[in-house]
């Protein structure tokens, strides 16, 4: 009994030694990066964080969620990790950005009713649409902070698709091309082209993380990811990953 008394102290500490090194990671429907596959988080994005986790001895729970809801969540410390959240200066506030895996070309495009191409050519068009986002998004400045533009928000791809095809849209800011094409084909809707104008833009591919939980107790666990993440960018262990699945990596793709 005494023996067992006097191993109580060291029990305790690798049991909460243990429960310190599980992150809750958000993730969402972002193909060909990651999806969800009968539920389960699927993709290069995935693997590549999954990777670096397990070497450093680190267990993942992993939780299908809307991104405007792992916002919310970041900011309150609720959840440790996003995959692929745009760096902003605001999002600095609350977010503590991991080094970025790669850069990729991600440029804004603007869904319009089919003739209307010619009408979208260029920044100023914008003025005379009713243009849908999606809440939480970044998208590009000027075009995130312009007062003058006529936005209507929603919270999802589903919901802008729906708006559109109900006529209460001019068109729609799409940064991920792929799922917002998804939802028209769930409605089974082909009304949809998209503007002459592009907004062409090469930004870093960033594992976002919750700041108050890295200002917190965190950090060393933050910090030995991030390491890890740039040693698998460095050895081209990321390019691999992507390549497995098919899908052009950062750094390459936007070549």
């Amino acid at each position: 009994m005494k023996r067992l008394l006097a191993l109580l102290p060291l029990l305790f500490s690798l049991t909460c030694a243990s429960a310190e090194d599980v992150l809750r990671v958000d993730f969402r429907e972002r193909p060909p990066e990651m999806r969800a596959v009968d539920g389960i988080p699927s993709g290069p994005l995935i693997s590549v964080l999954e990777t670096a986790a397990q070497r450093l001895g680190i267990r993942l729970h992993w939780r299908l969620t809307p991104f405007l809801r792992s916002l919310d969540d970041l900011r309150s410390g609720r959840v440790d990790l996003v995959p692929r959240v745009l760096l902003t200066e605001q999002r600095r506030e609350y977010i503590h950005f991991l080094p970025s895996i790669g850069n990729q070309q991600l440029n804004v495009r603007f869904i319009v009713h089919p003739g209307y191409e010619v009408e979208l050519s260029r920044y100023g068009d914008l003025y005379t649409l009713a243009v849908g986002v999606k809440r939480g998004t970044a998208y590009f400045e000027p075009f995130d902070s312009d007062v003058l533009l006529q936005r209507a928000y929603a919270s999802d791809d589903a919901q802008l698709a729906a708006m559109f095809r109900a006529g209460r849209l001019d068109a729609i800011a799409v940064l991920d091309v792929m799922p917002m094409e998804a939802q028209f084909a769930a409605l089974g809707f082909t009304g949809f082209t998209y503007g002459h104008y592009v907004h062409r833009q090469v930004l870093g591919n960033h594992f976002g993380a919750s700041l108050k939980r890295y200002r917190s107790d965190r950090r060393a666990l933050y910090d030995s990811l991030a390491a890890e993440l740039e040693r698998m960018r460095a050895q081209g262990e990321i390019a691999l990953i992507y390549h497995r699945y098919g899908v052009p990596p950062p750094d390459e793709a936007n070549r």
